[in-house]
């Protein structure tokens, strides 16, 4: 239980990075889709990441498998998440890809780098 309490907390650390990191950048009146990004991929990372987690005596193939499936879901997940932001927020899509997808990869890193320690551990 205490790995996945550590992943989650690291994948809330990560995003109150973000959320300091962009709030500094606009005088912390951040905008929309920013928050949007940020309660998106918290949601979609959560998600995933308790799939990944489950079972209790699983194996190192089996883990491989969930992460393997997992991280399908976040794919597409955040493919459909980014299209309807560009539909939505037209004006300011450049500059949220930029950040969303910087997040994006930190908060990937610290959930795989999660699971191999986990893998590893097994």
């Amino acid at each position: 239980m205490n790995k996945r309490v550590g992943v989650f907390s690291s994948l809330i650390l990560i995003a109150g990075i973000y959320l300091v990191l962009v709030g500094l950048k606009w005088d912390w009146s951040i905008p929309k889709n920013h928050i949007a990004g940020i309660i998106g991929l918290l949601g979609i990372f959560f998600s995933s990441t308790a799939i990944m987690m489950s079972g209790k005596n699983a194996t190192a193939e089996s883990q491989a498998q969930r992460f393997i499936l997992g991280t399908a879901i976040q794919m597409i997940l955040v493919l459909f998440f980014v299209l309807i932001v560009k539909y939505v927020w037209k004006d300011s899509f450049k500059e949220f890809v930029w950040y969303f997808m910087s997040f994006f990869v930190a908060m990937l890193f610290t959930q795989a780098l999660w699971m191999l320690l986990k893998v590893r551990k097994n």
